[in-house]
């Protein structure tokens, strides 16, 4: 009969999000891992596998974390153009910026992994594919209650190209915060960001 796990698994892959997330992944070591999370080395492979599969798993995490923070406000009913500054000001935040301190772990990913890891490139652009989908909704509740300028309410497409600037501005935002950027050059690039929408 096998022994009941002496950790909670989920906060053991809590823990390996945070390690992923500030030291990425090449940098990262198995020992690192197990005197991260405080589990032993078997323990480790017995219930995610190798480094690479808690990795993948970490992003996993990650992107549904993503879901219950980020995309939740963007897809909420209401105002769009303020779920949209809400999610742009939240990156900048320095409330929020500790959270934040070492960019987006999925940003990072696509960065460092995704190029050769194809199942990490997956996540990388499904999370991506999400958060565009998100800010397109987010968009299309501000068309239908007159929150955009009429050169910008110009029908789906034009939408689905703005959904895309936000998007990559936002990427661009996560970069410049683990960069060290200072939060004036940040805030600077969200209202330029926003003018857009303006």
């Amino acid at each position: 009969m096998a022994r009941p796990k002496s950790f909670d698994p989920d906060a053991a892959l809590d823990r390996a999000v945070e390690i992923f997330w500030t030291r990425g992944y090449e940098a990262t070591s198995v020992d690192d891992l197990v005197s991260g999370i405080g589990i032993k080395r078997q323990s480790l492979y017995d219930t995610f596998g190798d480094k690479r599969a808690l990795y993948l798993a970490s992003l996993d995490r990650y992107e549904a974390r993503l879901r219950e923070e980020m995309i939740a406000v963007l897809e909420a009913p209401g105002e769009g153009v303020g779920a949209i500054e809400s999610v742009l000001r939240s990156v900048i935040d320095p409330r929020e910026r500790e959270g934040m301190r070492c960019g987006c772990f999925l940003v990072n990913a696509a960065v460092e992994v995704a190029m050769r890891d194809p199942e990490a490139a997956l996540r990388v652009h499904r999370n991506a594919e999400r958060i565009e989908s998100a800010l397109l909704a987010a968009l299309e509740r501000a068309s239908a209650a007159g929150e955009l300028p009429e050169r910008r309410a110009d029908g789906r497409a034009g939408l689905r190209a703005l959904a895309r600037y936000l998007a990559n501005a936002l990427r661009g935002l996560q970069v410049a915060l683990r960069m060290g950027t200072p939060e004036a050059e940040l805030r600077d690039v969200v209202d330029v960001t926003l003018s857009a929408l303006r």
